[in-house]
């Protein structure tokens, strides 16, 4: 029987302000040969605090810098953190060109405005990490190791076609 290696994934913010990058890298503990047979997606929950901006994901989309389109409908990019709601985005994970069992995916995230607090400092906002969904054209004995559940979801970013991705646990790294 195989043993099953881990999946880690890392999250890291590039620049500072209110303008950041989320760059999100998954590592497959062990090589497989056969992944370019798999997809990996990527469902974040966006805070409060932060907001990702359609507009801008629809331009990226079109450039081919990321495949990545929001899931939430009614949004309002203006509204402070106080009167919006979480939102949430699907990221269609790519393969790393300089790692054989790694796929990388990116999210340009913006900071909202937050109420005026009398106390000078930061205000902490707190993404949680993302489910890692993975879809294979054929079985492989990581998916048996670590699938958890089923999630429904779009096969590709312009698919209407359903695909039943397999949530897979993974290791948080910082």
């Amino acid at each position: 029987m195989a043993t099953c290696s881990e999946i880690i994934l890392r999250q890291e913010f590039l620049k500072d302000g209110f303008h950041r990058d989320l760059l999100i890298k998954v590592k497959f503990g062990e090589s497989i040969e056969d992944l370019q047979t798999c997809r990996l997606l990527i469902k974040h929950d966006i805070p409060t605090g932060l907001f990702v901006d359609p507009y801008e994901l629809a331009s990226l989309r079109e450039r081919n810098i990321t495949e990545a389109v929001m899931v939430s409908e009614s949004f309002n990019i203006e509204a402070p953190n106080y009167l919006s709601n979480e939102s949430a985005v699907l990221i269609y994970a790519r393969q790393d060109a300089q790692c054989i069992d790694c796929f990388q995916a990116f999210l340009p995230v913006h900071y909202r405005y937050h109420r005026p607090h009398k106390k000078d400092g930061d205000t902490l906002i707190v993404v949680n990490n993302p489910d890692l969904l993975m879809y294979c054209d054929q079985e492989f004995p990581i998916l048996k190791c670590w699938a958890q559940s089923e999630v429904a979801a779009p096969c590709a970013l312009k698919s209407e076609e359903i695909c039943q991705w397999k949530n897979m646990q993974y290791k948080s790294e910082d």
